[in-house]
């Protein structure tokens, strides 16, 4: 393969993988939301006395480390829904990683 063809496929690829983390990410900001939205629709009195640095400590807490879903079968489907997406992103970013440094070697 020309060094041309492979600096094109490096770049494209990695291209590639930044836009694929970038989706990612907007869809567990996009599932945080929800997840919010919902314990705020059904129980409100969860979250209201909290600042703004509270409430997004409570949230992360409430993703990762509660084990509670308040009776509510969808908070806990979005707590799962969170988490797959969450290590979905682990392994696309381990998998980028892994690609720009066996790619960079490539390439030198």
């Amino acid at each position: 393969m020309s060094d041309v063809a492979s600096s094109r496929l490096f770049w494209a690829s990695t291209v590639l993988w930044i836009v694929l983390w970038t989706v990612f990410v907007g869809r567990f900001i996009l599932l945080v939301i929800r997840l919010r939205e919902d314990v705020d629709k059904h129980h409100p009195h969860r979250r209201g006395h909290l600042s703004s640095a509270e409430r997004l400590t409570w949230s992360y807490w409430f993703v990762f480390r509660s084990n509670d879903d308040y009776g509510e079968p969808i908070i806990g489907a979005r707590r799962r829904e969170i988490l797959s997406v969450f290590f979905d992103m682990v392994l696309v970013l381990i998998a980028a990683l892994v690609w720009l440094v066996v790619s960079a070697t490539i390439l030198a």
